[in-house]
Protein backbone atom coordinates (compact mmCIF):
# COMPACT_ATOMS: atom_id res chain seq x y z
CA UNK A 1 0.00 0.00 0.00
CA UNK A 2 1.75 3.34 -0.80
CA UNK A 3 2.30 5.86 1.36
CA UNK A 4 -0.77 8.18 0.20
CA UNK A 5 -3.18 5.60 -0.02
CA UNK A 6 -2.57 4.73 3.53
CA UNK A 7 -2.92 8.28 4.76
CA UNK A 8 -5.95 8.97 2.26
CA UNK A 9 -7.50 5.34 4.13
CA UNK A 10 -6.98 6.52 7.72
CA UNK A 11 -8.69 9.73 6.73
CA UNK A 12 -11.39 7.57 6.20
CA UNK A 13 -10.83 5.37 9.07
CA UNK A 14 -10.87 8.83 11.52
CA UNK A 15 -14.13 10.51 10.09
CA UNK A 16 -15.67 7.30 10.39
CA UNK A 17 -14.26 7.16 14.47
CA UNK A 18 -12.33 4.09 13.73
CA UNK A 19 -9.17 5.14 15.32
CA UNK A 20 -7.56 2.20 15.83
CA UNK A 21 -7.94 1.49 12.35
CA UNK A 22 -6.20 5.00 11.44
CA UNK A 23 -3.24 4.11 14.18
CA UNK A 24 -2.11 0.59 12.80
CA UNK A 25 -2.12 2.48 9.14
CA UNK A 26 -0.25 5.06 9.99
CA UNK A 27 2.30 3.07 12.12
CA UNK A 28 4.73 2.93 9.41
CA UNK A 29 7.99 3.87 8.23
CA UNK A 30 7.55 7.05 7.21
CA UNK A 31 4.52 8.08 8.39
CA UNK A 32 6.24 8.78 11.95
CA UNK A 33 4.92 12.32 11.90
CA UNK A 34 0.96 11.00 10.66
CA UNK A 35 1.09 8.59 14.13
CA UNK A 36 2.23 10.84 16.11
CA UNK A 37 -1.04 12.84 14.92
CA UNK A 38 -3.38 10.62 15.85
CA UNK A 39 -1.83 8.82 18.94
CA UNK A 40 -2.31 12.12 20.13
CA UNK A 41 -6.40 12.34 19.59
CA UNK A 42 -6.54 8.79 20.75
CA UNK A 43 -4.76 9.86 24.00
CA UNK A 44 -6.89 12.71 24.44
CA UNK A 45 -10.27 10.90 23.20
CA UNK A 46 -8.84 8.22 26.52
CA UNK A 47 -8.93 10.93 28.43
CA UNK A 48 -12.29 12.57 27.88
CA UNK A 49 -14.43 9.89 25.63
CA UNK A 50 -17.45 12.46 25.47
CA UNK A 51 -15.28 15.05 22.84
CA UNK A 52 -13.70 11.66 21.15
CA UNK A 53 -15.31 12.46 17.81
CA UNK A 54 -13.57 16.07 18.04
CA UNK A 55 -10.34 14.74 18.61
CA UNK A 56 -10.40 12.14 15.81
CA UNK A 57 -11.54 15.02 13.53
CA UNK A 58 -8.24 17.03 14.73
CA UNK A 59 -6.17 14.21 13.82
CA UNK A 60 -8.07 14.15 10.60
CA UNK A 61 -7.73 17.71 9.83
CA UNK A 62 -3.96 17.39 10.15
CA UNK A 63 -3.41 14.38 7.89
CA UNK A 64 -5.28 15.86 5.60
CA UNK A 65 -3.23 19.08 5.22
CA UNK A 66 -0.26 16.67 4.91
CA UNK A 67 -1.69 15.64 1.71
CA UNK A 68 -2.96 19.24 0.33
CA UNK A 69 -1.60 21.78 -1.01
CA UNK A 70 -1.61 25.21 0.96
CA UNK A 71 -2.73 27.14 -1.75
CA UNK A 72 -4.35 29.88 0.51
CA UNK A 73 -0.70 31.06 1.64
CA UNK A 74 -0.90 34.22 0.92
CA UNK A 75 1.95 35.66 3.33
CA UNK A 76 5.52 36.64 1.73
CA UNK A 77 7.63 34.29 4.64
CA UNK A 78 9.67 31.81 2.73
CA UNK A 79 9.71 33.43 -0.52
CA UNK A 80 12.68 35.01 -0.95
CA UNK A 81 14.55 31.97 0.10
CA UNK A 82 12.16 29.96 -2.85
CA UNK A 83 13.43 32.31 -5.40
CA UNK A 84 16.92 31.62 -4.16
CA UNK A 85 16.17 27.91 -4.85
CA UNK A 86 17.29 27.76 -0.78
CA UNK A 87 15.97 25.33 2.01
CA UNK A 88 14.77 27.36 5.13
CA UNK A 89 16.81 26.09 7.99
CA UNK A 90 14.56 25.23 10.60
CA UNK A 91 15.78 23.84 14.00
CA UNK A 92 12.38 23.66 15.70
CA UNK A 93 11.13 19.85 16.72
CA UNK A 94 7.74 18.77 14.70
CA UNK A 95 5.87 19.30 17.43
CA UNK A 96 5.89 22.85 17.13
CA UNK A 97 6.01 22.80 13.36
CA UNK A 98 3.40 24.27 11.32
CA UNK A 99 1.49 22.52 8.89
CA UNK A 100 2.98 24.49 5.84
CA UNK A 101 6.85 23.41 7.79
CA UNK A 102 5.51 20.49 8.01
CA UNK A 103 4.24 19.96 4.25
CA UNK A 104 7.56 21.13 2.84
CA UNK A 105 9.29 18.63 4.76
CA UNK A 106 6.71 15.43 3.14
CA UNK A 107 8.03 14.70 -0.66
CA UNK A 108 5.56 11.80 -0.61
CA UNK A 109 2.69 14.82 -0.16
CA UNK A 110 4.72 16.96 -2.86
CA UNK A 111 4.76 13.87 -5.35
CA UNK A 112 0.62 13.14 -3.96
CA UNK A 113 -0.14 16.74 -4.98
CA UNK A 114 1.55 16.40 -8.67
CA UNK A 115 -0.11 12.91 -9.02
CA UNK A 116 -3.50 14.67 -7.93
CA UNK A 117 -2.58 17.89 -10.38
CA UNK A 118 -1.95 15.40 -13.44
CA UNK A 119 -5.26 13.78 -13.01
CA UNK A 120 -6.91 17.29 -13.19
CA UNK A 121 -4.73 17.78 -16.48
CA UNK A 122 -6.05 14.32 -17.82
CA UNK A 123 -9.36 15.32 -16.99
CA UNK A 124 -8.87 19.00 -18.68
CA UNK A 125 -7.34 16.98 -21.87
CA UNK A 126 -8.09 13.34 -22.29
CA UNK A 127 -5.17 11.67 -24.20
CA UNK A 128 -3.87 7.92 -24.16
CA UNK A 129 -1.18 9.24 -21.91
CA UNK A 130 -3.70 9.38 -18.90
CA UNK A 131 -4.38 5.68 -18.66
CA UNK A 132 -0.56 5.46 -17.58
CA UNK A 133 -1.58 7.93 -14.33
CA UNK A 134 -5.23 6.13 -14.13
CA UNK A 135 -4.51 2.56 -14.21
CA UNK A 136 -2.07 3.27 -11.24
CA UNK A 137 -4.70 5.13 -9.31
CA UNK A 138 -7.14 2.38 -7.98
CA UNK A 139 -3.26 0.15 -6.70
CA UNK A 140 -2.17 0.78 -3.58
CA UNK A 141 1.34 -0.61 -3.43
CA UNK A 142 2.67 2.40 -5.75
CA UNK A 143 5.43 4.27 -3.96
CA UNK A 144 6.18 7.91 -4.44
CA UNK A 145 10.12 6.74 -6.55
CA UNK A 146 7.18 4.45 -9.30
CA UNK A 147 4.64 7.75 -9.21
CA UNK A 148 7.88 10.22 -10.05
CA UNK A 149 8.67 7.79 -12.79
CA UNK A 150 4.91 7.32 -14.33
CA UNK A 151 4.58 11.21 -14.35
CA UNK A 152 7.64 11.20 -16.38
CA UNK A 153 6.02 9.28 -18.67
CA UNK A 154 2.87 11.27 -18.87
CA UNK A 155 4.84 14.29 -19.42
CA UNK A 156 6.94 12.96 -21.88
CA UNK A 157 3.95 11.99 -24.08
CA UNK A 158 1.76 14.09 -23.74
CA UNK A 159 0.90 16.44 -26.45
CA UNK A 160 -0.24 20.07 -26.56
CA UNK A 161 -1.40 22.03 -23.85
CA UNK A 162 -1.71 19.06 -22.18
CA UNK A 163 2.37 18.82 -22.26
CA UNK A 164 2.70 22.09 -21.54
CA UNK A 165 1.02 22.11 -18.29
CA UNK A 166 2.88 19.03 -17.27
CA UNK A 167 6.08 20.14 -17.89
CA UNK A 168 4.93 23.04 -14.93
CA UNK A 169 4.07 20.28 -12.93
CA UNK A 170 7.50 18.29 -13.64
CA UNK A 171 9.62 21.31 -13.35
CA UNK A 172 7.57 22.64 -10.16
CA UNK A 173 8.59 18.91 -8.90
CA UNK A 174 11.74 18.31 -9.69
CA UNK A 175 12.93 22.05 -8.19
CA UNK A 176 11.29 21.01 -4.60
CA UNK A 177 13.01 18.20 -4.54
CA UNK A 178 16.31 19.60 -6.03
CA UNK A 179 15.86 22.20 -3.32
CA UNK A 180 15.62 19.29 -0.35
CA UNK A 181 18.67 17.51 -1.68
CA UNK A 182 16.39 14.76 -2.17
CA UNK A 183 17.59 10.55 -2.23
CA UNK A 184 14.92 10.23 -4.23
CA UNK A 185 16.53 12.77 -6.91
CA UNK A 186 19.79 10.85 -6.83
CA UNK A 187 18.28 7.43 -7.68
CA UNK A 188 16.64 8.76 -10.54
CA UNK A 189 19.15 11.36 -11.24
CA UNK A 190 19.39 9.95 -14.97
CA UNK A 191 16.06 10.05 -15.76
CA UNK A 192 15.35 13.36 -13.99
CA UNK A 193 18.35 15.23 -15.76
CA UNK A 194 17.32 13.28 -19.48
CA UNK A 195 14.14 15.32 -19.13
Amino acid sequence: MSVTSRIERAIKALEEGKIKEALYLTDKTGLERHNAFVQEAARKALKDRENAKTYMMEARDKLVSTITAPLDDTSLEGVEEMLKGEQPMTAKPREEMSDQELYEECEECHIANAVAAATEICDKHPQTVCTLISQRLDKEDIEPEEWFKVLLEARDKAEGEARREFDIIMSDLVGYLERRKSPLLKKLEKVVYDM
